[in-house]
């Protein structure tokens, strides 16, 4: 399968995750803010996707071979948990939730940062990211595993030594290639004696431990190998051989010029000619070699340097991406708090009119208990009165009734003294011609201007109202001169 093909179906099987998580949210009273895929554990080792929404996330099981490709696996409410711990790598983050009952720990891979974001605003956890330097985030130094370490900072400084020889001059690779090899000859010598000392060759280091030592100086020789390799070019030693040839060839010649006439010496000189040809076609064959080379260098180095600028342009163009996601993200969770804060806004003003509808429901209570308290004391203080005029009318009634029980026997003297001869008609106030003052409880009524005496049955007797004068008997009515009522 061609890594086009894989990327269409690994687009293909996201496509239809996201579709059929979209569609399950269609009814969902949450809302859903984003998909991502994820690593669930030991709970499925297939492959998972994650839906995150206001209230909490959801997680699905992908398998391309059932009915439903997309199974929900299990859900999580914000609401359960009271922390999250994060872990943020470069192309994962690790979340460790923390509930009442068992921990949660949930991988999302490539948004992380987006989930998190979700979690502060639409949650009350407490959020605790884990804080590490940069270079523990690196694919190689996450696990802080020191073979791992070893191989990771090894291919590293690889690909770092290809990128500086296509940056550096030729001039300088000589002189990079003979201190690469002087810093090889002295860590073969720091490897031994390390293995014997570590304190000695490790001073910068809080563990010295021949582990260490024999990890950190075989990157150092590694290191220097790969310098001599990459910026050893190769360069052919025939120049300088022709050269020497060159030199023979003038030698021979002047040689021949001087002995002309020798015909031994002028076969030499042929030969010696044909051989110089030879050397000179054997130059020029090396120098059109070296040229190719050269050339070939050359549109190695261009493409080199066309390759660098398409990364550079792709790593602008996703660095322009992500911005424009980083930017379209701030937008929603600005829109977002906004929302959030109409919503605290519409809540604090609901409770305020709720608290000022309860304040005057109270006042009215307490209105209501005020007038309660005054209706009783006004009606304890009227029975309180009530009580006390029938107290009085009965102090009344019993002075009453003690005054004529006096006047009765004041009466009974005085008619006791009348039969004796000593009477003396009893005649009370006029203005004040009330029965009780009577000094004997005489039922006589006369009418002084009238002089007229009404006996109880008679038809005046109730209608003498004024000018009255009581009279024990009619014997003493007659005797003060009052004759009785013809009716």
């Amino acid at each position: 399968m061609s890594k086009t093909r894989y990327k269409n179906q690994k687009e293909s099987n996201e496509a239809i995750a996201k579709a059929y998580i979209e569609n399950d949210y269609t009814n969902s009273q949450n809302k859903l803010l984003l998909v991502s895929k994820a690593n669930y554990g030991e709970k499925s080792s297939n492959v998972c996707y994650s839906s995150v929404d206001d209230k909490g996330m959801n997680f699905y099981e992908f398998n391309n071979n059932a009915e439903r490709n997309l199974m929900l696996i299990e859900r999580y409410e914000w609401a359960d948990f009271s922390s999250v711990t994060i872990d943020h790598s470069v192309t994962k983050s690790v979340f460790t939730f923390v509930g009442h009952g068992e921990n949660r720990d949930i991988t999302i891979e490539g948004k992380g940062k987006e989930v998190e974001q979700v979690i502060r605003n639409h949650s009350s956890m407490e959020v605790n990211v884990v804080k590490r330097p940069v270079w523990t985030k690196v694919l190689g130094y996450r696990s802080q595993t020191t073979w791992k370490m070893f191989m990771a900072s090894t291919v590293y400084t690889l690909i770092l030594l290809f990128i500086l020889h296509a940056l550096l001059p030729a001039a300088t690779h000589n002189f990079i290639m003979g201190l690469a090899l002087l810093i090889l000859f002295l860590s073969i010598i720091g490897l031994f004696i390390g293995l014997i000392k570590p304190k000695w060759v490790l001073p910068k280091f809080k563990i010295k431990t021949r582990k260490r030592v024999l990890f950190s100086y075989l990157y150092l020789i590694l290191s220097c190998f790969f310098i001599a390799g990459v910026f050893s070019d190769g360069e052919s030693t025939s120049t300088p051989a022709s050269t020497q040839v060159s030199s023979s060839q003038n030698s021979v010649t002047v040689t021949s010029k001087k002995d002309g006439a020798d015909s031994s010496e002028q076969k030499i000189e042929k030969n010696d000619s044909d051989k110089a040809v030879k050397e000179k076609k054997k130059q020029k064959a090396e120098e059109q070699a070296a040229k190719e080379e050269a050339k070939q260098k050359a549109e190695e180095q261009a493409a080199k340097e066309e390759a660098k600028q398409k990364a550079e342009e792709q790593a602008a163009k996703e660095e322009a991406k992500q911005k424009a996601e980083e930017q379209a993200a701030k937008e929603e969770v600005k829109q977002k708090a906004k929302e959030q804060a109409a919503k605290e806004e519409a809540k604090q003003k609901a409770e305020e009119q709720a608290a000022k509808e309860e304040a005057e429901r109270k006042a009215k209570e307490q209105a209501a208990k005020e007038e309660a308290e005054r209706n009783a004391q006004e009606q304890a203080a009227k029975e309180e009165a009530e009580r006390n005029a029938q107290e009085q009318a009965a102090k009344e009634e019993a002075e009453r009734k003690a005054q004529q029980q006096a006047a009765s026997q004041q009466a009974t003297t005085s008619s006791s003294t009348s039969s004796s001869g000593n009477y003396k008609p009893f005649e009370n106030d006029p203005s004040d011609d009330q029965q009780s003052n009577m000094s004997c409880s005489g039922q006589i009524k006369g009418n002084k201007n009238s002089k007229i005496y009404h006996v109880p049955g008679g038809a005046y007797y109730d209608r003498t109202q004024d000018n009255i004068v009581w009279f024990c008997s009619e014997a003493d009515a007659q005797a003060a001169g009052y004759r009785e009522s013809q009716r």
